[in-house]
C-alpha cells in the first residue's frame, strides 16, 4: 500500500515538473503575446495534464492526479506572476476552463465504457 502511494505522489509531481519543462522552453524560444499564452494555457497545459499520468506512467487513477498536478502547477504560476494582472486573469480563466476539460473527459470516458461494456 505505502508503494502504491508513493507512486501515486511521484507521478502527481511529474505533472508540474513537466509542465515547467515545458513552459521554459515555450517562454525562451517563442515568448509571451496573446496568441502564444492562448496556446500554452489553453492547449498546451490540459494535455500535458491528462497525457502525463495516462502515457507516461500507465496510470489507473490519472485523473485524480490530473487535477492535483494541475493545481499545484497554477499554485506556484500564481505566486510568480501576482502582479501582472493581465497575465494572472489569463492563467485563472484558462485553470477553470482546464479543470472543466478533464471533468469532461473524464465523462466522456466514463460514459464510452458504459456504452461499449
Amino acid at each position: 500500500m505505502k508503494n502504491q502511494s508513493n507512486t501515486n505522489i511521484k507521478n502527481t509531481l511529474a505533472i508540474p515538473l513537466a509542465m515547467v519543462i515545458i513552459l521554459i522552453p515555450f517562454s525562451l524560444l517563442i515568448g509571451w503575446n496573446m496568441a502564444s499564452m492562448v496556446v500554452f494555457w489553453f492547449v498546451l497545459i490540459p494535455l500535458v495534464s491528462h497525457l502525463v499520468p495516462r502515457k507516461v506512467f500507465k496510470s489507473t487513477n490519472s485523473m485524480k492526479e490530473s487535477i492535483i498536478g494541475l493545481t499545484i502547477f497554477y499554485a506556484l504560476m500564481t505566486f510568480m506572476i501576482y502582479e501582472h494582472s493581465e497575465f494572472l486573469q489569463l492563467m485563472m480563466i484558462s485553470f477553470v476552463v482546464n479543470l472543466l476539460v478533464l471533468f469532461f473527459i473524464q465523462l466522456d470516458k466514463k460514459v464510452n465504457r458504459e456504452v461499449v461494456g
